[in-house]
Order: structure tokens, then C-alpha cells, then sequence
């Protein structure tokens, strides 16, 4: 108890945030036809890059959507969704007419953006010996 106190006001005098990601809203069945509104938001982190994924009944994930800051998402649209981002940390998935083959799970996610690459060395790797063939003992006279 006293070690997760103590990492509570480390963090807390530190200025670590938490980060959340919302999904709105969680649960939603939609029939065909009909249109369609997903909302994210992400809080305590500013510039994070911005996901869509779907995922079809027994199916891998899917990216659909993917924004690295406010304004710019890539692609633009993708079938008949298509995605904004008016904010930092608000993303939205939207569909005027969902069409049978849109089933499936939809998810938002985030990561942070690198916004400055250091420079970076690199090195060749030298060769690892490899070790005598079993079949070929020294000799005793080496």
C-alpha cells in the first residue's frame, strides 16, 4: 500500500497524466440503410496519432482510417465511410448509409506522434565465429 501512495504523489508531483481513450458510443446495432455516427476521444496526451480499425465476424483488424494530426486523415474515404478530425484528440467515423457488408466490430485507437527524429548512428554488425565443425577436432599438436 505504502509503495502505490508513494508512486501516486511521484506521479502526481512529476505531472505524469493518464492517458484515456473513449469510444462513443460502446454498443450500437445499426440496420442497413441507416446512417452511422462512431466518436473518439483522447485525453491526457496532445498529438497522438489517431486509428479506425474494423473487424468482420471471425476476421482479422482492418485499419481503415489514420490521422496523425487535426485536419489531415489518410485516406479521405474508404467505401462509404468516411472519418474528421475537428480537434487534437477527437476523431469521428461516419457512414450515411450503412450497407450490409459494413458488419462488423469498429475500434479506435492511439499512439503518440514523433514529431522530431534525432539522428541516428549505425553501425555494421561485426561477423559471429562459428564454432569447429563436430567433425573437426584440433589436434593436439596445435
Amino acid at each position: 500500500m505504502p509503495c502505490c501512495l508513494l508512486a501516486l504523489l511521484l506521479g502526481t508531483f512529476l505531472g505524469v497524466r493518464t492517458q484515456t481513450i473513449h469510444q462513443w458510443p460502446s454498443t450500437r446495432v445499426q440496420p442497413a440503410g441507416s446512417p452511422l455516427s462512431l466518436e473518439c476521444t483522447v485525453k491526457g496526451t496532445s498529438n497522438p496519432t489517431l486509428y479506425w480499425y474494423r473487424q468482420e465476424a471471425g476476421g482479422s483488424l482492418q485499419q481503415l482510417f489514420y490521422s496523425v494530426s487535426a485536419g489531415q486523415i489518410e485516406p479521405r474515404e474508404f467505401q462509404n465511410f468516411k472519418a474528421s478530425r475537428p480537434q487534437d484528440g477527437q476523431f469521428t467515423l461516419s457512414s450515411k448509409k450503412l450497407q450490409l457488408n459494413n458488419s462488423g466490430f469498429y475500434f479506435c485507437a492511439w499512439s503518440l506522434t514523433l514529431r522530431w527524429v534525432g539522428q541516428t548512428s549505425v553501425q555494421k554488425p561485426h561477423p559471429v565465429p562459428r564454432p569447429p565443425h563436430p567433425l573437426q577436432q584440433p589436434s593436439l599438436r596445435d
